[in-house]
């Protein structure tokens, strides 16, 4: 799964980066080892907002299964662990409907 990170009014370091690439690759690996590597394209987006912490957004555009997610958190890395199971809970409702058909 291919990763991009839209950081807006931080820095983020390499090594966190890695950190939250292995938690999306573990939280939605399984549920997308039928799909090519080619659509397997997600956006994070980061916002460090004044009050109320930081603003994740995700996007993954799979084949009749669109994913957005928009949340706030105090700690950046719960919001992404947050984030994560969001978008594990909306693959595999897609994937099961998709199988229903």
């Amino acid at each position: 799964m291919k990763l991009t990170f839209n950081p807006q009014k931080l820095t983020i370091s390499d090594r966190l980066k890695k950190r939250i690439e292995t938690k999306f690759e573990t939280g939605l690996g399984k549920y997308l080892k039928h799909y090519q590597e080619d659509l397997k394209l997600a956006s994070l987006a980061i916002e460090k907002v004044s009050r109320s912490g930081y603003e994740i957004k995700f996007d993954m555009n799979l084949p009749a299964c669109p994913i957005h997610i928009k949340d706030n958190h105090k700690v950046l890395l719960d919001g992404i662990i947050r984030v994560r199971n969001k978008a594990n809970r909306q693959v595999r409702k897609n994937i099961g409907k998709l199988r229903d058909r």
